[in-house]
């Protein structure tokens, strides 16, 4: 893909190239939420169908969930397709999904698209746990790795869904001079890959969440929200918390956000003790802005 086209000069310049049916506009004063996967695992697993009932009734309308196994962490595994009838059961849209860490991309895809969904994302680049330090790469071999988010991308483009990359904190480190996700909004055109943006990863990276939405523009097609407890410390503490619960101050970055970007926010916490209490304590705090 890269060579077929002019290279995108860099991030800020995102927001006028890209030409998606996401465009800058003020959404609805209610805006659809959704739910991850991860925030709820545990109870997931005790009773898949009852608590996608549960988190309905809590407002949310959509769930996201991986196409197939991740990690470790994603004790409640289920296959797509069920979980997708799941769904339907409790009154859930399917949302964005995700790709698991294997190369079947194109039945990856083809799974996504009949199982209704429309926007796939892979969640990290695997060269970030490859290396002697978690979380650190080189240039070169990450520019190696954008081979694969190519043939991502073309099986996305054969299936007719979206393919978006998920940001962590180590995506705004820079790499002989460019951040990994610059280096992935160059090569590939709006349509070819845009982004999930995680705010709370952008957060611990010390990146602004309302400017990394403006320069990103229509590329955002996708949006994790939780929030970030920075006086967290020791073995037990969990810094990663249900949105309002944090240091974000989520009360005033809602409306910003709306203003900037219609993309779907889907709440997710990682890890939390009760993730039933953190999905409710979320959908409060978000559906009151």
């Amino acid at each position: 893909m890269a060579g077929r086209r002019e290279v995108i000069a860099g991030i800020a310049g995102l927001a006028a190239a890209g030409c998606t049916p996401h465009a800058l506009r003020a959404p609805a004063s209610r805006a659809p939420l959704g739910l991850t996967h991860l925030t709820v695992a545990r109870e997931l697993a005790g009773d898949y169908l009852g608590t996608l009932r549960r988190v309905r009734a809590l407002g949310y309308t959509r769930f996201g969930f991986p196409l197939g196994a991740q990690s470790p962490r994603h004790i409640a595994q289920r296959d797509p397709v069920e979980v997708a009838a799941l769904c339907q059961q409790a009154g859930l849209l399917v949302g964005t999904v995700r790709l698991a860490y294997t190369d079947d991309y194109q039945r990856q895809m083809q799974i996504a698209r009949s199982i209704g969904a429309t926007i796939v994302a892979q969640s990290a680049a695997d060269v970030f746990f490859t290396g002697p330090t978690p979380g650190e790469t080189t240039r070169a071999a990450f520019e190696e790795w954008l081979l694969r988010l190519e043939t991502m991308a073309r099986a996305a483009q054969d299936e007719g869904v979206r393919l978006v990359y998920h940001n962590h904190d180590w995506d705004h480190v820079p790499l002989d001079g460019k951040t990994p996700l610059e280096l992935i909004a160059e090569r590939f055109a709006p349509g070819e890959v845009d982004f999930e943006i995680d705010l709370g990863w952008a957060a611990v990276a010390g990146v602004g969440p309302v400017a990394l939405l403006e320069n990103l523009g229509p590329r955002v097609l996708s949006l994790h929200l939780k929030d970030l407890d920075r006086g967290c410390a020791g073995d037990d503490c969990r810094r990663f918390v249900a949105p309002g619960e944090g240091d974000l101050g989520y009360s005033q970055l809602i409306p910003r956000i709306r203003r900037i970007t219609d993309a779907i926010g889907y709440v997710e916490v990682d890890d939390p003790v009760d993730g039933m209490q953190a999905a409710a304590s979320a959908a409060r705090n978000l559906t009151s802005n």
